[in-house]
């Protein structure tokens, strides 16, 4: 799901962009009470950072060769979906704020809890970023321990957690949604669905002889006895040939050759399917007309792939020997995609159905608002 700029691993990357941003007013403030609930200063400097790089990233989906880095550039004078940069991100910095009151009353409606190891995650990552020295800290803010420049904007270790912990809530909430058994589970026949269009199990190998019987050879052996035993023989000969090109170089020099004996050469059988894995359709690995050809084959094929690359001159042809399985045959092997088809089937459902709680709050903007500028966050 979304995550925020108070995510350790994006503070710490990520942060230079609020370098310049001065010290809060001292003392507690609520910028914002959405339903009687109250928005710590904190809170709002987080999700107004994430506002940021939000309004930063539309802006250059907008305007690609827009040059932000030229010298006297001012984000304040751009538009992002029709609005002004500054009333875009105070626009969303609310919005965002809502849909953090929406997790929180949602997830206590439900009675859900937050597993412990991640609590306990959150709680010693936030400790040791306001007590241990940093690098990241040192170079981008001149300081030795994160958490004081933090301090400074105004962002205590308790806003950091609780940003962090509504994070994992969302997280929770539409596991608990969307899951096994929840009110809005996806129908595992959907699922497979989409699995069964998104991913492939496959074995391959790329034949890289430059002598013997060609990759056809190997695939036929793939047909009619199995994968591995094709795997095992053309192992045996990729060896053979490479200590056979080192015998002839040693004697090409007047070397005695210490190596291998060729004729000595074995290769262990793997165990069925130990050479099986799932590719995705959007995968390039090992190119991109590869997998578009491994698409097209229908299960249970055996054959061999040929991709040509370059042009001209420059042109070089791989051949790859390559055996297709169900893919909803491998139970093993899929159940960890099963939550990407869940979340990227259901993600926009789920977020609007947040968003569309979050806007049904009621809405309070305290005078202390005005103190967080946008122009403190845009150095």
């Amino acid at each position: 799901m979304k995550r925020s700029a108070a995510s350790a691993l994006t503070v710490l990357l990520c942060g230079a962009m609020i370098a310049s941003a001065s010290a809060c007013a001292t003392g507690v403030t609520y910028p914002l009470t959405i339903d009687g609930e109250q928005i710590r200063a904190g809170i709002y400097i987080l999700k107004q950072q994430d506002a940021v790089d939000s309004a930063k990233s539309k802006l250059s989906e907008e305007q690609p060769d827009l040059d932000t880095s030229a010298e006297g550039f001012d984000y304040k004078a751009q538009t992002v979906e029709g609005k002004s940069f500054s009333d875009w991100v105070d626009a969303k910095t609310t919005e965002t704020c809502r849909e953090y009151i929406a997790v929180e009353r949602l997830f206590s409606e439900y009675g859900l809890s937050v597993p412990q190891d991640k609590v306990s995650n959150i709680n010693s990552t936030a400790s040791s970023l306001w007590t241990e020295e940093n690098m990241y800290a040192q170079y981008f803010y001149g300081v030795d321990i994160l958490g004081e420049y933090y301090e400074k904007l105004g962002v205590g270790q308790q806003s950091f957690k609780d940003v962090n912990m509504n994070d994992e809530k969302e997280d929770e909430l539409f596991d608990y949604l969307y899951g096994e058994g929840g009110p809005k589970e996806m129908p595992a026949a959907e699922i497979d669905a989409k699995i069964k269009e998104n991913y492939a199990a496959i074995s391959y190998f790329e034949y890289t002889l430059t002598s013997g019987e060609g990759a056809q050879h190997y695939a036929a052996i793939a047909k009619d006895i199995s994968y591995e035993e094709a795997y095992r023989q053309f192992s045996e000969a990729s060896e053979r040939e490479e200590l056979e090109a080192a015998v002839a170089a040693a004697a090409a020099a007047g070397e005695e050759y210490l190596g291998k004996n060729p004729d000595e050469v074995s290769a262990e059988l793997g165990e069925a399917d130990s050479f099986m894995q799932i590719v995705s359709a959007d995968s390039t690995t090992p190119s991109e007309d590869f997998i578009k050809q491994v698409f097209e084959m229908p299960d249970g094929e055996i054959k061999v792939i040929t991709v040509t690359t370059g042009e001209g001159d420059s042109a070089s042809t791989q051949e790859y020997v390559v055996s297709k399985a169900d893919v909803l045959t491998k139970p093993e092997l899929t159940e960890s995609y099963r939550h990407t088809v869940v979340h990227d089937a259901k993600k926009d459902e789920f977020e609007a159905l947040i968003k569309e709680k979050g806007d049904s709050y009621s809405l309070s903007v305290d005078s202390s608002k005005t103190m967080y500028k946008i122009d403190k966050l845009l150095s």
